[in-house]
């Protein structure tokens, strides 16, 4: 099923991007050469000013701790995956032991400990585009520190979780 469905996209976005060269744009240039001086254009139209004034707050990043947080959108690949952990998480497992992503004894480790782990992701929901990255490098350590599961194979579920939170990454764009 699984293989199916990315088949299916696949060849979907392959077709779509075939027939994108040959859409039509309504785009010209102009013919007009009159000549706008830019500075007159901007002074004349806008009449808020463009940088940020003192008392607008910047949400791009916070520092909290020699931490930083970033606002904005969430990232929807790991609230997913943080969701379907906390269920029991056999989607994820099956699909990885497929894909030779993690081998059976890991599978069962993480299916043992797949809601700790799944409550844990929930601290990446911000983490944006880098969130896979970020997981993978701290989710090892976590596990060693709140769990006994081995160095080895808390590296195995954390390869397995990032490239669960990439690959719904790359399904959800």
């Amino acid at each position: 099923m699984f293989k199916k469905s990315v088949a299916l996209l696949t060849s979907g976005a392959l077709a779509f991007s075939l027939f994108l060269p040959f859409s039509s744009s309504d785009a010209k240039a102009s013919a007009n050469d009159n000549v706008v001086d830019i500075n007159q254009y901007i002074q004349a139209s806008s009449k808020t000013p463009i940088l940020p004034t003192i008392e607008q707050e910047s949400n791009i990043l916070v520092l909290d701790d020699s931490s930083f947080t970033t606002y904005g959108m969430k990232s929807k690949a790991v609230v997913k995956v943080a969701q379907i952990l906390k269920n029991g998480g056999d989607e994820l497992i099956d699909a990885a032991k497929e894909w030779n992503v993690i081998d059976a004894s890991v599978a069962k480790t993480l299916k043992n400990n797949s809601t700790k782990i799944g409550n844990y992701l929930d601290n990446f929901a911000n983490a944006g585009d880098n969130a896979a990255n970020e997981v993978r490098k701290q989710l090892p350590v976590w596990l060693g520190e709140n769990t006994r599961i081995s160095k080895g194979v808390a590296e195995n579920i954390a390869i397995a979780i990032a490239w669960a939170i990439r690959g719904a990454d790359f399904l959800f764009l």
